[in-house]
């Protein structure tokens, strides 16, 4: 598809490649295909991180004079280079690409080619068919990356992973705290992470894979594990989730209703530093 709309697909690896190749996609549309999938979802704030961390910026950081926790944690994402990370979703939605509030079958909506580029996870390749994940490096193209401000600017992504806990109401917390901690040791997860194409999140697992090729068969599996060094991580603090509701409000402003990035991002950081306790 983005042959036939003569769109180079290293130009999306910019900003700029990226918002220009969205025009030469409008085309598409005829044909009941989109351009980009653009996440408007609940999980928006994941995405958008990336771009504010490339550019330097940051969820929160610490500071001092909380009244009752001395030094904590203070919203940042207002900052100005959350305001231009934001600018870009909205230059996005200029560019004629549609925000997606239900993202639930995002992998799925691009294996049936209705969007002809999306940025997703890691388990897109298992959208597709068994038969056709054998030869899928040869029918979808793949690249781990971003798109940055500019070449000067890394990448960045989210890291993230599954949990494992143990409710209140178990009668055999031992034994399933004895179960968990032998999943989780390396010589054991290391081999299920590779043959179900899963992204580590253990350092010592992911040093292993990105210093020797991975023995995984997953479809574009190395150049995934390829992007460990550029991932950042959600803050882990209680009020993580107000703040996130936060700044999914202010994304939405800029997206749905028109709002000045500026002032969106300027609100929802008023109301995360009342959460934090400010």
């Amino acid at each position: 598809m983005l042959k036939t709309a003569g769109v180079d697909p290293n130009s999306l690896t910019t900003w700029s490649g990226y918002l220009t190749a969205a025009g030469k996609l409008e085309g598409l549309k005829r044909n009941g295909t989109e351009s980009m999938y653009l996440v408007a979802a609940s999980h928006s704030p994941d995405l958008w991180y990336s771009y504010l961390w490339m550019l330097g910026g940051d969820i929160i950081g610490l500071k001092s004079g909380n009244p009752s926790k001395g030094t904590y944690w203070f919203p940042t994402y207002n900052s100005s280079q959350g305001v231009r990370a934001l600018e870009f979703l909205k230059e996005q939605v200029n560019a004629g690409i549609k925000p997606q509030k239900d993202a639930l079958h995002q992998a799925q909506d691009f294996a049936n080619r209705k969007f002809a580029v999306s940025l997703d996870g890691s388990w897109v390749p298992g959208a597709f068919p068994p038969e056709e994940q054998r030869h899928l490096e040869q029918k979808v193209g793949f690249l781990p990356v971003f798109p940055s401000p500019n070449e000067a600017n890394h990448t960045s992504t989210l890291m993230g992973g599954w949990e494992l806990s143990i409710p209140t109401t178990s009668k055999n917390k031992d034994l399933a705290w004895e179960l968990i901690t032998i999943m989780s040791e390396p010589k054991f997860l290391s081999p299920w992470i590779s043959k179900f194409g899963y992204l580590p999140t253990q350092s010592v697992i992911g040093e292993a894979f990105t210093t020797n090729s991975s023995s995984s068969t997953f479809p574009y599996y190395d150049e995934m594990i390829g992007m460990i060094p550029f991932g950042n991580v959600r803050p882990s603090i209680p009020e993580y989730s107000l703040i996130a509701k936060d700044v999914k409000e202010a994304i939405d402003g800029v997206l749905f209703e028109g709002k000045d990035v500026n002032h969106a991002l300027q609100d929802a950081a008023l109301k995360s530093a009342k959460s934090l306790g400010w």
